[in-house]
């Protein structure tokens, strides 16, 4: 359907609503005049002012009461047509006339009263219609004349002159409310086609009076509305388009998010993994100080038993020296047993204190190879010749300690064995001269051993120093890694709740694209809608 076939049915279903409502409005509005119209008949009866009957006055009100009902129930309930307005006009004439008529003499007197219904005519139904409502009503007026003609003050002239009255009348007011109906009924006009979005209409009244004011008015205020909403339909296509941007974008910001959030989860997981192994290597670490701890320990201990060694070394090679000038003394004693061998027979008693002399002097001798086997045991690979060297002279003790017994023995025998006992003090001698000899060696080879033990003192101490030194050097690993394990778990901690913030950000920028999908959709619908305008004589 198009627009200005729509608009004439608007205006004309506009006009058929007003005839309806002008319609019922005098229906309403007759019901006060019926009952006015009854009470002065019935006032005049009383009072005897005018000869009417009681039937006249209940036949009127009958008549009139049950032809106002119709007229109404008609213009209410029934689809409005047309002639029900010029209906409602012939029973407004009827009603005054009949008024006019009851009243007698003085009727003429209410000729004024059909100034009513061409006047609401002018107002409801147009010019025509108010001309048409006119006539009708001077045929009624005529009507009454010729009915009351003859009967005391109704003449012709009298009908003549009050009807021109009535034209008159209404040649000065039918024009001007036709007029200033038809001005309004413009106004009306223009503002349908506003109301459809034509802003392009305008009114051309050059009256200055309220209703070419009114005119202005409209004018300017159209003109304001053109210039708003051509604005409007700018900023609605910019804002369409910037929801479409935004629209993008968000959706852009929110892949970006996820990408993000998969990138966070990665490095939460790729820190808990790195904290994890922190952890690990601190424990590694812990026990390697550990270990460092008791190495260091092990090795003061290494230190101490081996400073020990030595020191039993020098003591033993202090002993074998001693040993070693006793080995002298004896092979010195043994030139002087020779010398005196004789005069052993004379000396027996001073040769049974020498064996006791000799006696003992073994005893030490095999004391001092036992505590020399016992050296060489401990010295191990370096004490295999002093071993050696301790049972030789552990044997030639034991020898010593045989041969005082037979002296001892065979005191008395001395002089008839004089020449064994001579060979036995040479043999004795070169012994004590061999055991020397094996004792110097000794000496030498324990002055060896302490030299080498010397070193692996200096190489102990060196070695407690370094693990010493490693030891608090694993210690400062460890607080490094424990330093690192706090950093690891701040920023698994962190990482935990950027991740937890990425994934906030991506339902924000979900709730973003949403709203950004429906601000794009409420602008398309909102241009849609700006475009009913016409503006310019454009949409």
């Amino acid at each position: 359907m198009s627009g200005p076939t729509a608009l004439e049915q608007q205006l004309t279903q506009e006009t058929l609503a007003k005839q309806r409502q002008y319609v019922l409005s005098n229906t309403r509005a007759r019901w006060s005049v019926v009952g006015i119209a009854v009470a002065l008949l019935v006032t005049a009866r009383v009072a005897a002012l005018v000869p009417i009957s009681w039937s006249f006055i209940a036949g009127f009100a009958a008549a009139f009461a049950a032809a106002n009902y119709g007229m109404q129930q008609l213009a209410r309930d029934t689809a409005f047509q047309v002639w029900y307005a010029h209906l409602n006009v012939a029973l407004g004439t009827a009603l005054i006339t009949a008024v006019a008529y009851a009243v007698g003499e003085t009727g003429h007197l209410l000729y004024a009263a059909y100034l009513i219904a061409p006047l609401q005519a002018a107002y409801y139904l147009g010019r025509e219609e108010a001309w048409q409502a006119l006539v009708l009503n001077l045929a009624g007026f005529a009507l009454l004349t010729a009915l009351r003609l003859g009967g005391g003050g109704w003449t012709w002239t009298l009908y003549l002159e009050e009807s021109l009255v009535l034209v008159f009348c209404c040649a000065a007011l039918v024009p001007m409310l036709t007029k200033i109906v038809r001005r309004l009924r413009a106004t009306r006009e223009v503002l349908a086609q506003i109301e459809r979005g034509d802003l392009t209409v305008g009114l051309q009244d050059p009256e200055c009076d309220e209703l070419g004011y009114l005119g202005v008015s409209v004018n300017r205020t159209t003109e304001a509305i053109a210039v708003t909403v051509r604005q409007v339909q700018r900023q609605a296509h910019d804002l369409a388009a910037m929801a479409q941007q935004l629209a993008a974008s968000a959706q852009e910001l929110q892949a970006a998010a996820q990408q993000i959030s998969a990138t966070a989860q990665q490095l939460s997981t790729g820190t808990e993994r790195q904290r994890q192994l922190i952890g690990h290597g601190r424990e590694d670490s812990e026990e390697a100080a550990r270990v460092a701890s008791q190495l260091h320990l092990r090795a003061q201990e290494a230190e101490r038993q081996v400073n020990a060694v030595a020191q039993q070394a020098r003591r033993h090679g202090e002993e074998i020296a001693r040993a070693g000038e006793l080995l002298v003394t004896l092979v010195a004693d043994l030139d002087q047993v020779s010398r005196a061998a004789g005069t052993l027979e004379q000396r027996s008693r001073e040769i049974g204190k020498l064996v006791d002399a000799i006696t003992r002097i073994a005893s030490q001798t095999d004391l001092l190879a036992l505590n020399a086997a016992i050296e060489a045991a401990r010295a191990g690979a370096h004490g295999l010749g002093f071993r050696v060297v301790a049972d030789e002279v552990r044997k030639l003790s034991e020898q010593s300690t045989r041969s005082a017994g037979e002296v001892r023995a065979r005191v008395k025998l001395t002089q008839e064995e004089i020449g064994q006992v001579l060979q036995a003090m040479e043999q004795g001698r070169r012994t004590a001269e061999g055991v020397g000899t094996v004792s110097a060696a000794a000496r030498e080879a324990l002055d060896a051993i302490f030299a080498d033990l010397h070193a692996t003192v200096q190489f102990a101490s060196t070695f407690a120093g370094e693990t010493e030194g490693q030891a608090r050097r694993i210690r400062e690993v460890v607080g490094r890694m424990e330093q690192a394990a706090g950093i690891a778990a701040s920023a698994a901690q962190g990482a935990e709740q950027a991740s937890a913030a990425t994934a906030q950000q991506i339902a924000a920028l979900a709730e973003l694209t949403t709203t950004s999908q429906h601000l794009s959709a409420a602008a398309a619908k909102l241009t849609e809608t700006i475009q009913q305008f016409v503006v310019n004589g454009k949409a």
